[in-house]
């Protein structure tokens, strides 16, 4: 029994003819990927999803043949969000790419993709719980949520295996979740997607970043829209010498690739808020702390092989197209999406 409070979509394959089935399933996940079935004739596909809007966290149950997922940089900057999608692999198997690199979950295995960021997956026939958070309530640094997209944790490890029971356990009660229990689950299911995904992190890269690192990032988070940030400005508030500042930072290339990589992905994030009049590269520019609309446009290309200007179109064509009447009602998710963005 579904609780009234709790906002949730359902797809069922049974009574569905497989075109009816694939077209319902394709548009319900169209804001998270671009699906393509295995078989292109549609024959043997099949696909349920339950999906639920919780306020803080959306989670989601589903069975579906096996298929190629796309997120495009195109459908990135459509979607204009940000959130990390957790997928455990309750069966079946998946070699995904990142922008990273590349890997192969199996079942039992926990896989984290940054929604902010493009990646293309091949699954078989799945079992898969889903768990959509905003990155506000990832308890790591930026740099290490950074490290995310395409982090695996082994589903036989301790952590993965309470990791995987609970999220388990939160599909299950999900249609009952509603007002402050969904807060409360939102909390812990946050304390343990971000120790689960932190011991993935540290298993890969053999080492965790010192304290000192973390507390200056997120000293630079907080200011980053602000021009005066510099590293002048972080030596002061943290009594430290240039070279000890510079040190900090040679192992995750410097303080001020950092400082510009953090921008660009903010910047990215709000290229549907500039509007596509005149001025609005420089608008988005400053906007993200940068000190002119040249080195802004520079940057933005160098980094995302795109003009900010044509971002900023295609971003505002796909936000257009969403908005049409006959968009609206199979554009759930991307509602839903919408709403968690704006209560991180």
């Amino acid at each position: 029994m579904t609780n009234p409070g709790v906002e949730h979509q359902l797809i069922q394959s049974s009574g569905l003819d497989r075109k009816d089935n694939y077209e319902q399933w394709r548009a319900g996940v169209a804001s998270l990927f671009e699906a393509e079935p295995e078989c292109d004739d549609l024959e043997g596909f099949s696909a349920d999803l339950a999906s639920y809007n919780l306020g803080h966290f959306l989670i989601g149950k589903s069975s579906a043949s096996a298929q190629r997922f796309c997120r495009s940089k195109e459908l990135v900057a459509a979607t204009g969000v940000d959130h990390l999608l957790i997928q455990l692999y309750v069966k079946g198997e998946s070699a995904y790419s990142a922008d990273v690199g590349m890997g192969k979950g199996f079942a039992g295995d926990i896989i984290c993709f940054d929604l902010s960021r493009p990646m293309r997956s091949h699954t078989t026939d799945m079992d898969i719980i889903s768990l959509i958070l905003p990155r506000s309530m990832i308890r790591l640094m930026p740099r290490a949520i950074d490290e995310l997209h395409g982090a695996r944790l082994d589903g036989s490890t301790p952590l993965g295996v309470l990791l995987g029971e609970h999220m388990m356990s939160m599909a299950k009660i999900a249609p009952q979740l509603a007002g402050p229990d969904g807060g409360l689950a939102a909390e812990v299911a946050s304390v343990l997607v971000s120790t689960g995904l932190s011991a993935a992190i540290a298993a890969e890269n053999g080492t965790l970043m010192d304290i000192n690192l973390k507390t200056i990032q997120v000293f630079i988070e907080r200011n980053l829209t602000n021009p005066a940030l510099s590293t002048d400005m972080i030596m002061r508030q943290f009594a430290m010498s240039r070279s000890a500042l510079y040190r900090l930072f040679e192992p995750i290339g410097g303080i001020a690739d950092y400082i510009r990589e953090r921008r660009l992905k903010v910047a990215r994030l709000r290229l549907a808020s500039v509007g596509t009049g005149r001025g609005s590269v420089a608008k988005l520019a400053y906007s993200t702390g940068f000190s002119s609309e040249i080195a802004f446009s520079r940057a933005f290309q160098q980094y995302f092989g795109i003009r900010p200007s044509e971002a900023i179109r295609m971003a505002e064509a796909c936000i257009q197209l969403s908005r049409k009447p006959e968009s609206r009602e199979d554009n759930w998710m991307q509602t839903w999406l919408d709403k968690l963005r704006a209560n991180a």
